[in-house]
């Protein structure tokens, strides 16, 4: 395994004072995304013939977040961290768990992960390898300690070892904890995949995953792995227009398809093939996205993992072109980096600053449907927004960085 030290290839985020690049994230984030849509099918639903997703009450569009993700794991699947294509082996930590064809169980039961578990757990949690194969002995010896002025007998197995928060990285050296409890050695073996799990998987590192089906971790809480980064679902600022092309293919896949199933004439008879394609005309959508510094520690997410997702946000759309996506952009990106960990302000009140509507001159010409980000204008916070006195002066408690901004910010009236 590296260990060399990284640095950032992208520089999307300023490194708090004191901290590295392979530090796990202790400060929260909220973050508000913003892409658009034109003459494409941002997220079809597969209950009513891959129509572009709609609220049914007010026909705004819907993306979920379950595609957002995708997305992110897309572009991981293609490219490096640092930008380059993606090469065979990828880069360490940067393999993706949830992709198409993959059987969890193998994955999890690779060579690879088994190893990666097994130096964990010998390293940094400080047991053995016969501890790991399960050959330690059962043999209990009896010793006497003393407890004050009272003389107690303690029984001692050499397959325990003390118990640990689980969220602690290793072993103490002491033999004893605070607690004065033991657990099995096979709760460290756990731990140890849950971790070895969440350093080759980015997309388990960051959004988490279930774990505890089939596999070693089956019907184990470790299993349950939550990760620091969650989506809203994106929903369209306006209603979305739905299109719906019928589109013919002057060639057939088979004879049987030529002539017709009953030998007679049919739509899909002789060389054309009847199909659909669904769209919206066109949709600015906007999704917020929420940063746990307490669940980065769990799964070890660090300052070079949140660079690299936000350089994965900006560029997501660049390889997902297919004959209904390609009419997709990344319009806005804005990050609040708080100061602490619990955060210095409610992510509400600050995803109230980013703003983008209609304008006037936009309504009067087309009505209910936008047809362009020219149809919008808006504006969004940079620096410091949340402040706090400091010995005579102001300190910065939240900043705001704008990634991306390509909505207008001068209101058009005529």
């Amino acid at each position: 395994m590296n260990t060399e030290p990284r640095s950032l290839h992208h520089n999307l985020i300023s490194l708090p004072t004191g901290k590295y690049a392979d530090d796990s994230v202790s400060e929260r984030h909220d973050i508000v995304l913003l892409f658009d849509a034109s003459k494409a099918n941002p997220n079809g639903d597969p209950d009513t013939g891959n129509m572009p997703r709609l609220q049914p009450d007010t026909l705004r569009g819907l993306v979920t977040d379950v595609c957002l993700k995708r997305k992110v794991r897309n572009f991981f699947s293609l490219y490096n961290p640092d930008a380059s294509m993606r090469s065979d082996p990828p880069t360490e930590g940067y393999e993706i768990f949830i992709r198409e064809n993959a059987v969890l169980q193998q994955l999890m039961e690779s060579p690879q992960i088994k190893a990666i578990a097994k130096d964990i757990f010998t390293t940094e949690y400080g047991l053995t390898e016969a501890q790991w194969d399960g050959k330690a002995t059962k043999d209990k010896k009896k010793g006497k300690e003393k407890k004050g002025k009272q003389e107690v007998e303690s029984t001692t197995d050499t397959e325990q070892v003390v118990a640990l928060d689980p969220a602690a990285s290793a072993v103490p050296e002491s033999a004893e904890s605070e607690l004065g409890s033991a657990v099995d050695v096979k709760d460290f073996r756990l731990r140890a995949f849950r971790d070895a799990l969440c350093r080759a998987y980015f997309d388990l590192r960051a959004f988490g995953g279930v774990t505890s089906t089939e596999g070693p971790l089956k019907g184990s809480f470790y299993g349950q792995i939550r990760g620091p980064l969650q989506f809203s679902f994106a929903e369209s600022l306006d209603r979305v227009l739905q299109l719906d092309a019928t589109i013919t293919r002057c060639a057939v896949a088979s004879t049987k398809e030529k002539t017709g199933s009953d030998g007679g004439d049919s739509e899909e008879t002789g060389n054309r093939t009847m199909g659909r394609k669904h769209l919206v005309d066109y949709g600015l959508y906007r999704t917020q996205i929420y940063f746990s510094p307490a669940f980065a520690a769990k799964t070890h997410f660090s300052y070079y993992d949140l660079d690299n997702f936000f350089f994965a946000l900006m560029h997501m759309f660049r390889d997902d072109n297919a004959a209904g996506r390609t009419g997709m952009r990344v319009v806005g990106l804005v990050d609040f980096q708080h100061l602490s960990a619990l955060g210095n302000e409610h992510a509400h009140r600050l995803f109230e600053q980013v703003n983008a509507e209609r304008t006037d001159k936009s309504i009067a010409d087309f009505g209910d449907y936008p047809r362009s980000l020219k149809c919008y204008s808006g504006s969004c916070p940079e620096g410091s927004v949340v402040v706090a006195p400091n010995n005579g002066a102001n300190a910065p408690l939240v900043q705001a960085r704008k990634l991306v901004w390509e909505i207008s910010e001068c209101l058009t009236t005529t």
